[in-house]
């Protein structure tokens, strides 16, 4: 039994049969409203379940076939698998049937089974007529090669037939290993006494938990799953494909409308512009020219939009391009989602396309960095796709966002990585991938400041490197992998608190080198009872530039208004470890006693080395962080 939760709908004209179809295949009744059983007439959308003989229980969307309806039939199309498309064997191929075919087309799906309905109510020669001028019709698209089965549901005529086919395709379909977060594109919303708000669609990602908490987009109204249902029945999740109906927590009927995405915190974006391939029909009245209104259909959301075509001045009638589109409502889609296009008044089929960027930006119409961006989305080469990406990406990313954005599942963004690691197209830092590109204009930039500085400031040993982060707009921790990368290099080389160019040095006039020889003499001389800074600079603005230059290489900052001498930093800190790892702990008066200072400065030495996380006061004593942990471990065994 497979794994995959597949999804049947049917497509056709009006009266051709889908409904009674449905019945026969499963025994359930799709025309629910009272309107649509007077008129007889599928207005919303109707849902049944078949079960397989190895016992999967596939579900089955039954859509409206009237002109009226298409934008139902369209929203009911959504994470639909195989498609039976319905066919009167008394009429034939009719307008309803060709503008449903060419949605499904746009829409990429693949697998259909051509079903001729009503079979026991023609004579033999207008059957075969029929039979004929399908193929025909059929020859050039995606149905050229689809089976065709003839029935007759009221008499019961090739039903065994069509199941059979049914399965067999069902099982031949591709598996796919969909690890992406959940999302549903909502259908239908409604409220049941005693349980409160309601909302069915099918699971196109990912799968949904009882208890799960979730986001309303394009609102962000946050939910709650309260109970699950798939096929009328009770489950505690539910799994991408699954026509599924959601309980939820804390929202209105007035807080939700068809068309809404259900899904996690940031897993989409709403956006007011998407980029996307379009391909025209032929049958379109004419080309798809700038600011052209249309009505845009997006899973199960209709919204209106505007034309803007990227690289060419519009799409002909069975022509391909990009075009941005700019939206009239918000919208919450992720890249490689599908699209279909209806003209804005008369509203007819014009266009379809895909997603290839979900939350574009305002860019130039004839923009190459673009359009060579979009070629390589809509190339299918996911190595470009990712580093693409990546590219794009101020940073560090993750391979669950690169996951998530690029709506595909981890594995295959694994072995993406890997290739182009190998190819050093990307570079690793922990768990977290950044484009070989992306770090070379980074690491350039940095270059660039630091190169700037240095010609600002000469006698500067090297930039605050809070001041190196806060230029760029990346993480902390981003800001630093790239250092450490680039100090890896030998590019730079970090001091106390501060970052330079590896190959800077600062070069001492006669002047300055006598002060630096002063410090420097005076900090050795005193130990770890230094003057104060007013004292050891006395007011000189030569004085002060020339220590700031030796900070991190001779001079060392105790705190703000405290330095003292590098060499004599590094003997006091050997020290306090050597007796601390033999002795365990050591008290203010002995540490006082070994250097050779006053108390003051022996309290101020030993609080900095707290707050190195080096030592740590218990009591009235300091222990080894390291040591401290060694004994603790001990105490635990």
């Amino acid at each position: 039994m497979s794994n995959q939760h597949i999804v049947i709908g049917t497509a056709g004209h009006i009266d051709h049969g889908k409904t009674t179809l449905i019945k026969g295949l499963t025994g359930i009744e799709t025309d629910t409203t009272a309107e649509e059983k007077r008129r007889g007439v599928s207005i919303n959308l109707g849902f049944a379940y078949l079960d397989l003989p190895d016992g999967q229980r596939i579900g089955i969307v039954d859509v409206p076939g009237h002109e009226r309806f298409v934008k139902n039939m369209l929203a009911g199309v959504a994470g639909i698998n195989l498609v039976l498309l319905v066919i009167d064997a008394n009429e034939g191929i009719m307008p309803q049937t060709r503008e449903h075919l060419d949605i499904l087309q746009l829409l990429g799906v693949k697998d259909f089974i051509v079903v001729l309905t009503k079979v026991g109510t023609v004579e033999e020669d207008l059957r075969q007529l029929v039979v004929e001028d399908i193929r025909e019709t059929l020859s050039h698209t995606a149905l050229a090669d689809a089976p065709l089965i003839e029935t007759d549901a009221v008499l019961g005529i090739g039903m065994a037939a069509l199941k059979s086919e049914i399965y067999r395709r069902v099982t031949s379909i591709e598996k796919s290993l969909n690890e992406s977060e959940p999302r549903l594109n909502i259908d239908r919303v409604f409220s049941v006494k005693g349980h409160g708000t309601i909302v069915t669609g099918t699971l196109i990602d990912g799968s949904l938990k009882v208890g799960a908490d979730l986001v309303v987009y394009p609102s962000a109204k946050k939910t709650k799953i309260r109970s699950i249902q798939v096929h009328e029945s009770a489950q505690e999740e539910a799994f991408a494909g699954q026509r599924t109906a959601l309980n939820l927590t804390k929202l209105s009927l007035g807080d939700l409308k068809r068309g809404d995405v259900i899904t996690v915190k940031n897993n989409v974006t709403p956006t007011w512009m998407i980029d996307v391939k379009l391909r025209a029909l032929p049958s379109a009245e004419r080309p798809l020219g700038l600011w052209n209104r249309v009505h845009i259909h997006l899973g199960t959301k209709e919204v209106l939009g505007r034309v803007v075509p990227l690289g060419a001045a519009d799409i002909p009638p069975g022509g391909e391009g990009y075009v941005q589109l700019r939206l009239e409502e918000q919208v919450a889609v992720k890249q490689g989602d599908h699209l279909i296009l209806r003209s804005y008044s008369p509203t007819v089929t014009i266009a379809g396309g895909i997603v290839l960027e979900a939350n574009a930006e305002k860019h130039r119409r004839y923009n190459q960095d673009i359009l060579e961006s979009l070629h390589v989305k809509e190339s299918g080469d996911f190595n470009l796709v990712l580093l693409d990406y990546l590219n794009k990406q101020a940073g560090f990313v993750t391979a669950k966002t690169m996951a998530d954005y690029l709506n595909t599942s981890s594995l295959k963004i694994n072995q993406s990585l890997e290739t182009l690691l190998a190819k050093k197209k990307v570079v690793q830092v922990n768990q977290t991938f950044i484009s070989s590109c992306q770090l070379k204009e980074i690491s350039s930039a940095i270059y660039e400041l630091l190169q700037d500085y240095h010609q600002k400031f000469p006698l500067r040993s090297g930039m605050s490197l809070e001041e190196v982060r806060s230029r760029f707009e990346l993480r902390q921790r981003e800001v630093e992998a790239i250092l450490l990368l680039l100090e890896g290099q030998g590019v730079v080389k970090r001091s106390q608190g501060s970052i330079k160019l590896a190959s800077f040095s600062v070069i001492f006039s006669a002047e300055q080198q006598a002060i630096k020889k002063r410090i420097e003499t005076t900090l050795l001389e005193a130990g770890l009872a230094p003057p104060s800074l007013a004292e050891l600079l006395a007011n000189d603005p030569a004085a002060t530039a020339v220590l700031e230059t030796l900070v991190g290489d001779s001079v060392y900052y105790l705190n703000q208004e405290t330095v003292i001498h590098m060499t004599v930093y590094h003997s006091a800190l050997a020290q306090v470890q050597s007796f601390l790892a033999a002795h365990g702990t050591m008290t203010l008066g002995e540490f006082r006693d070994m250097m050779h200072t006053s108390r003051k400065y022996s309290k101020m030495f030993l609080e900095h080395l707290d707050e190195l996380n080096v030592t740590k006061r218990l009591e009235d004593s300091r222990v080894l962080v390291e040591y401290e942990g060694l004994s603790m471990r001990k105490v635990m065994e």
